[in-house]
């Protein structure tokens, strides 16, 4: 199984893996670090390689950031270089609880590269502005 690994700032993390409890029950392999402003960097680098080798079950781990270019995600980015010939992983930012539902959902069915591009799709397809959905259905009747 593809391990699940969610990357925010503060309590965010959290948050998603409550609601994510909420909606499809305890799960396994998934867990969340957040980052805060006591957060020594280096141990959060740290804490984010041990965390991706020992989610690894040998078909990989998808990492959720929360911000492209933030601490999350640099860290996961500057941890490549020392997991490369131990683990598969790939990281995915702009991260949302339907994405997360469905990398729930698929990662027993996919393999990384995979569930990877279909949560990005996801994310993207995810996104409505409720008149402009309403407007666009009143349109096609």
């Amino acid at each position: 199984m593809i391990g699940i690994l969610i990357l925010t700032h503060g309590e965010l993390a959290k948050g998603f893996l409550s609601a994510l409890k909420l909606i499809s029950g305890s799960e396994r392999q998934i867990e969340g670090i957040g980052l805060f402003h006591e957060t020594d960097i280096g141990e959060y680098k740290e804490t984010v390689e041990e965390k991706i080798k020992d989610m690894d079950q040998g078909e990989g781990v998808l990492v959720f950031c929360d911000i492209f270019g933030a601490s999350p995600y640099n860290v996961t980015a500057q941890n490549f270089k020392s997991l490369k010939d131990i683990v598969r992983y790939r990281a995915v930012t702009g991260v949302s609880l339907p994405m997360i539902i469905e990398a729930v959902y698929c990662r027993e069915n996919m393999s990384l590269d995979a569930l990877a591009q279909h949560v990005q799709q996801m994310g993207k397809e995810g996104i409505k502005e409720l008149f402009d959905t309403v407007r666009g259905s009143e349109t096609n009747e």
